[in-house]
């Protein structure tokens, strides 16, 4: 009686030990009815990640991952399928990404939502619902390092290019003549200060000269017009010379206004050449003036010229 006793209860706790190995073996695999699956669609290594794997949602833990796997028609398309608690929010614009636990170089299945697509991802019975994975942040930063590794070899070897020996002859004559040109300018500054510094001088002398031209050109203005009038005057006396046989008596009337106007024409040429002959002897004087005339007896500064030998 007794042996029996203990046999059903051996028996009976073989039963209970297959029953938790089985819900143990059921928990670690994640098969439960609870779970929705979906396929992760990747282009990039999944290093790191295992079957079991956790997933998460912005950190929060929704499921595991169930197989990886390539696909049978794109051999660089790799296969994740996860199982994801049912309610979890998950929309068509739901990406996925690995992420790492630690220093372990075990990873997960982070699950993200960008906003763009806040809809729903509908499911179809008949097929499982199919989520982008994009590359990691380590994956991003390692093609950057080999595109920068690429252009920074690509720029050593035109640095290399330019710097050979030629361009290296080149630029160095290039240097020495910019050294020589800087010297030269230097002598040239150097040579032109004493004319700068003259400079102001020299506007002042023909700010001067110009305030006496204006006098001197208005006095030509002037004798101009006068030598205008005696030339019509002389046009009137050649039209009235005309008519002489005529007008006798205009004419006695005429001549003694001739005469005076043919005075006053003398007098106006002579101004003139004296004018003309001042600026020929002396064309500095339109400049500077005319210099002052040498002392006569009596004044000061007066001196005899001396004799000839």
């Amino acid at each position: 009686m007794e042996n029996r006793a203990h046999a059903l209860s051996a028996g009976l706790f073989l039963v209970l030990l297959c029953i938790g190995l089985i819900f143990v073996a059921i928990r670690l695999n994640g098969d439960t009815g609870d779970q929705q699956d979906y396929l992760l669609l990747s282009r990039t290594p999944v290093s790191g990640l295992n079957r079991n794997a956790p997933v998460r949602l912005r950190g929060v833990d929704v499921g595991k991952v169930k197989d990886i796997q390539f696909s049978p028609t794109d051999p660089h398309l790799i296969l994740v399928r996860i199982g994801v608690d049912k309610g979890t929010p998950i929309n068509q614009g739901t990406y996925a990404q690995l992420s790492y636990l630690g220093v372990t170089g075990l990873s997960y299945v982070q699950l993200d939502d960008d906003g763009s697509k806040p809809e729903k991802l509908a499911l179809n019975p008949d097929e499982i619902g199919r989520i982008e994975m994009r590359p990691s942040f380590f994956d991003q930063v390692g093609n950057s390092g080999q595109e920068l590794l690429r252009d920074t070899g690509q720029a050593a070897k035109r640095l290399n290019q330019l710097l050979n020996d030629d361009n290296l002859q080149q630029l160095s004559q290039t240097i020495a003549n910019l050294q020589t040109a800087s010297g030269r300018i230097a002598e040239l500054a150097a040579a032109l200060q004493p004319t700068l510094n003259k400079l102001p001088a020299i506007s002042a002398r023909t700010d001067k000269a110009l305030a006496r031209m204006d006098p001197l050109l208005a006095n030509l203005n002037d004798l101009t017009q006068e030598v205008r009038a005696r030339v019509d005057t002389l046009d009137r006396i050649g039209s009235t010379a005309d008519n002489l046989g005529q007008t006798s008596q205009d004419l006695q009337d005429t001549l003694p206004q001739l005469h005076i106007m043919i005075n006053d024409f003398s007098h106006s040429s002579h101004v003139l050449d004296r004018v003309l002959s001042d600026v020929q002897q002396q064309p500095q004087s339109l400049l500077f003036g005319r210099k002052p005339a040498r002392p006569g007896p009596g004044e000061n500064g007066f001196s005899l010229p001396a004799e000839a030998h």
